[in-house]
């Protein structure tokens, strides 16, 4: 073997004094490899130079094709891996060596004459590797593995290496990894393990100095007030875990609560913030907004107006909705989506003389977008009827389906809060008119909050919406969460002028 050596390093300095001409004439001569193989082979068994033809051979595609061309790597190996075969036959000791990390191994003939230098292609498949012909100077060691060439094919299908030498490409001085092959962190597209990402945010977050040891969160009494508390205590546990503070929730006994919540700073966040509340938290209360809920496909919904006389305000028979088995007439059922209204106003001239079960003075589907249709169609929402307010949207379909009122109005559908309490809700209910699309309910926090912990609470909101979708479908049957662009809203401020003597 030391004789050996002694000539694969004789030929490596025969072949340096012929290189001694320009280093680009070098680079782009893929043939120079052979000449040396073919010195050093005089030395060595015959099959030493098929091995190092082939491995040539291939080192021309790999320059062409391995965008890691500064990949060096493999070069830097001891004398000592040089002296096993058995290392330069394996794709891991081919693609792996500690002392790969640098390019200044690759200057030292010592370090080039190694088995590996041949047998991987990170070696001979980079542009540097064929521009010097130290690395062909390694014949002998060559000789000595009997399948020089399957290594380096195998080699050349690994993915991970090529994307390693990039990184390489771009310092002098490579990033000393042990094993090329494989990944330091997780692929493309992937979450780390054991965590939940959105916006950026890895959660948990560790809390900032400056944020509060815990936070209240305020929901719109929009359903029955027990009933919600239950269903919001999960959703406040899911924040409390992703921002590392505790999160307690709380319903105001009215619409009204929920901003005064805001304003006083009792609350930092609100949840279920009707289009009226969400244009008053940012105009009345300096909150800020920042998610809007979507349904069904969609950011919009409608007022729906319903009766238990049907025969006073439907102009057809009521038609059953196959899903649901709940009825309808106008056309309302004929409706895609919100974007179809207004449908059946013709009829709200009707409601002149009835007794109206509204939801709340500031819900916007349930008060003040019906208000408008009523003033519109020439009845007076204040002294032509006569008016309830329920206090939540299942409240107001129970009024009607229970007679104390013959008229009522919520966001479609909210038949469906009472079904399993009243499954004949869909047939003694009757939907007979909608109103034009209101832009849907959203998320608002204070406006005083540190700005990171307000990007943290966000971030939270749409990873729950991500990965615990039924912690906010069962709070408001929301289906998912966008960041919210405040000049939909317009539409609400525009209404609330309309209407100042009614908010009064």
């Amino acid at each position: 073997m030391k004789y050996r050596s002694l000539i694969a390093i004789a030929a490596v300095g025969a072949l340096a004094l012929a290189s001694c001409g320009d280093d680009d004439d070098a680079a782009g001569e893929a043939t120079t490899p052979a000449a040396v193989t073919q010195a050093a082979a005089d030395a060595t068994e015959a099959e030493a130079t098929d091995a190092v033809a082939v491995t040539t051979a291939e080192t021309t595609e790999a320059v062409a094709t391995t965008e890691g061309a500064d990949a060096t790597v493999a070069a830097a190996t001891t004398e000592a891996a040089a002296e096993t075969t058995e290392a330069a036959a394996t794709t891991e000791a081919a693609a792996t060596t500690e002392a790969a990390a640098t390019t200044e191994a690759v200057a030292t003939t010592e370090a080039v004459a190694t088995t590996e230098a041949v047998a991987t292609t990170e070696a001979v498949a980079t542009t540097e590797a064929v521009a010097t012909t130290e690395p062909t100077a390694t014949t002998e060691a060559a000789a000595e593995t009997t399948e020089p060439a399957a290594t380096t094919e195998a080699v050349t299908e690994t993915t991970e290496p090529a994307a390693t030498t990039e990184a390489v490409a771009e310092t002098t001085e490579p990033a000393a990894t042990t094993e090329p092959t494989a990944s330091t962190g997780p692929s493309e597209g992937s979450e780390p393990a054991g965590s939940d990402v959105a916006g950026g945010i890895t959660f948990p977050v560790t809390p900032g100095p400056d944020w509060p040891e815990s936070l209240t969160f305020t929901l719109t009494p929009s359903q029955e007030a027990g009933g919600l508390i239950d269903t919001a205590t999960p959703l406040a546990e899911a924040l409390a875990e992703r921002l590392g503070i505790d999160v307690e929730p709380i319903v105001p006994s009215d619409f009204a609560g929920v901003i005064t919540a805001l304003t006083s700073g009792q609350a930092q966040i609100a949840g279920g913030l009707g289009p009226v509340q969400m244009v008053q938290a940012e105009d009345d209360a300096g909150a800020e907004l920042i998610l809007q809920s979507e349904r069904f496909g969609s950011y919009e919904y409608v007022t729906q107006w319903f009766t238990n006389d049907p025969d006073t305000f439907c102009e057809d028979t009521p038609v059953e909705d196959p899903e649901s088995g709940f009825l309808f007439c106008n056309g309302v059922l004929d409706a895609t989506g919100p974007s179809d209204g207004p449908i059946g106003e013709d009829h709200l001239a009707d409601v002149a003389g009835q007794t109206v079960a509204f939801v709340d003075q500031g819900s916007a589907s349930g008060y003040l977008v019906p208000s408008l249709q009523l003033l519109n169609a020439d009845v007076d929402p204040q002294d032509d009827i006569e008016t309830i307010f329920a206090g939540g949207h299942d409240a107001a379909v129970q009024a009607v389906y229970d007679g104390t009122a013959s008229v009522g109005v919520s966001f479609n559908d909210a038949r469906t809060t009472l079904v399993d309490q009243y499954p004949d809700v869909g047939e003694k209910v009757v939907v007979f008119a909608w109103s034009f699309p209101i832009p849907n309910d959203g998320f608002a926090v204070a406006g005083d909050l540190p700005e990171d912990l307000k990007e943290a609470i966000t971030a939270a909101f749409l990873d729950i919406a991500a990965n615990d979708p039924d912690v906010l479908s069962e709070v408001y049957d929301i289906d998912g969460l966008t960041p919210v662009d405040g000049a939909d809203f317009d539409v609400i401020r525009d209404l609330r002028a309309q209407l100042s003597d009614l908010l009064e």
